[in-house]
């Protein structure tokens, strides 16, 4: 089956659906499917192993954006749609693929769901994989998809749309997240223990509450170190995320915790070895987490981890199960939780082996096996020929 991907960005930019494209793609590929991804980038093709990687300038976040900046949010840009029908109508001859799947179609921009939909002949599916930020087009859901694939019961529920449609939680490579295996060394030598936020730097993943909630746990222990991520390669904006990280700085430092606040960066293939090597992970996102790929990873990794309350979270993490629950935006729950657990090495063994056990249903073979029966199911009989 060709099988032709769309979406906004490709590693190595850092981010959910991109990881979830590079894993999926890479494992469809694996199983004899040709895979073509048409994401945004500087104008470049390239193979990474036998997955194809077309990127476009036009479908970067920021293109999209600037050539929507003088429409209304329910205005069409015709220049924006007709080089996008250039773009797709040209991908669809080359490739002539049995099936496209967008990522995301509802994001950024409405114009090229909408032009894939009228150009391409085949099957088209959306998968959706978030709810929350600027640039939503949730109208886009309701066009006439072959397929619409929800990343969580809480996005089904939060987008509810027309049409054939279903849940797949996303999966995670548990070749590569495992309990054994090398450790980073940008973790040694830090001040022990070590609590590790690894997402973007956006205010609505929690980071503001991961640096008040660290300050309150250093200043009653007098130890440790808080890992955030750089967030040097994302599609957001990277002028906000500057200013983000200068006010966590600023905060860290008025609570006399700045030199004990880190950040970091790791590409797709250094995150199982950070993951291993701090003391607990957190995950204190503040709006509704459309899944949460994170707290899996870590439980794959045998890391412990707190989260909040929060979207699709609540399907993956179990309280005093798999892991630890607190309310959104609760600093002292998160610092008073976090202090007990470190302190517990019996809770912290039985949270791991009941991670380890529940993330086993989150591997990405189970996750290809349902997405191909899919697209066999919207493609029929032409999509047999691989």
């Amino acid at each position: 089956m060709r099988v032709l991907m769309i979406g906004h960005a490709f590693p190595p930019t850092v981010g959910g659906v991109e990881t979830h494209l590079w894993d999926v793609t890479r494992h469809l590929s694996g199983r004899g499917h040709r895979v073509r991804c048409l994401v945004g980038g500087d104008d470049t093709c390239e193979r990474l192993g036998d997955v194809e990687v077309v990127r476009r300038r036009m479908l970067a976040v920021d293109a999209l954006l600037g050539a929507r900046a003088a429409c209304r949010p329910d205005d069409r840009s015709e220049p924006l749609a007709a080089q996008l029908d250039d773009l797709v109508a040209a991908q669809v001859v080359d490739f002539r693929p049995h099936i496209v799947h967008v990522h995301n179609g509802h994001h950024f921009a409405p114009e090229p769901a909408e032009v894939v939909l009228e150009r391409a002949d085949v099957p088209v599916l959306n998968s959706v994989h978030d709810r929350v930020g600027e640039h939503l087009f949730p109208e886009v859901l309701d066009l006439p998809w072959s397929f619409t694939l929800f990343a969580s019961e809480y996005l089904l529920r939060a987008l509810p749309t027309a049409g054939p449609k279903a849940v797949l939680r996303l999966a995670i490579d548990l070749d590569l997240f495992r309990p054994v295996g090398p450790r980073h060394e940008a973790f040694a030598g830090l001040d022990r223990p070590v609590v590790f936020h690894p997402a973007r730097l956006l205010r609505w993943k929690g980071v503001e509450v991961s640096v008040a909630a660290f300050v309150r746990l250093r200043r009653r222990t007098g130890s440790g170190t808080l890992v955030l991520c750089s967030s040097e390669n994302i599609v957001d904006d990277p002028a906000e995320v500057s200013a983000l990280r200068r006010e966590l700085v600023a905060a860290a430092d008025a609570g006399g915790a700045a030199d004990h606040v880190r950040f970091l960066e790791f590409d797709r293939r250094e995150m199982p070895s950070a993951l291993r090597s701090c003391d607990v992970v957190w995950y204190p996102t503040l709006d509704e987490e459309p899944l949460g790929l994170v707290p899996l990873e870590a439980m794959a990794c045998g890391t412990p981890i707190v989260v909040s309350a929060s979207g699709g979270m609540r399907e993956t993490v179990a309280h005093e199960i798999t892991g630890l629950v607190v309310p959104r935006g609760d600093v002292a729950a998160l610092a008073n939780v976090t202090e007990a657990l470190l302190g517990d090495q019996s809770r912290r063994a039985g949270l791991v082996g009941a991670g380890l056990r529940a993330v086993a249903l989150y591997g990405m073979p189970q996750y290809v096996d349902a997405l191909e029966n899919i697209y066999m199911s919207v493609c029929g009989e032409q999509g047999d020929s691989r």
